[in-house]
């Protein structure tokens, strides 16, 4: 992946295309970053940076995924809260739902 939009389009492809196809690629080409430790920093320059609420779910969801399934240091578990409530934000706002 070349850049952040690029990446955003992905996830927003991987969310929302009707085409199972373009789904498949996207999911294929993306779930590195929920697999691969090596990926936990750009997830988190995602997390400080994208615009968009699928690629903001994506590596929230992701890094949720690497602190649970993996034997990760205590830092990064503790980071696991604010991975959590991020990611309860991005998917109220993929479904348009407030907190009132």
């Amino acid at each position: 992946m070349e850049n952040l939009s690029q990446l955003e389009a992905l996830c927003e492809r991987l969310y929302n295309s009707q085409d199972s196809v373009e789904r498949a690629h996207a999911e294929s080409t993306l779930k590195c970053f929920s697999l691969d430790t090596d990926y936990i920093s750009q997830c988190q320059y995602i997390l400080d940076n994208a615009s968009t609420p699928y690629a903001l779910m994506l590596a929230s969801s992701s890094l949720l995924k690497q602190v649970t399934e993996h034997s990760l240091p205590l830092q990064l578990r503790s980071m696991s809260l604010s991975f959590d409530a991020q990611l309860t934000y991005c998917l109220m706002l993929v479904f348009g739902l407030s907190l009132c």
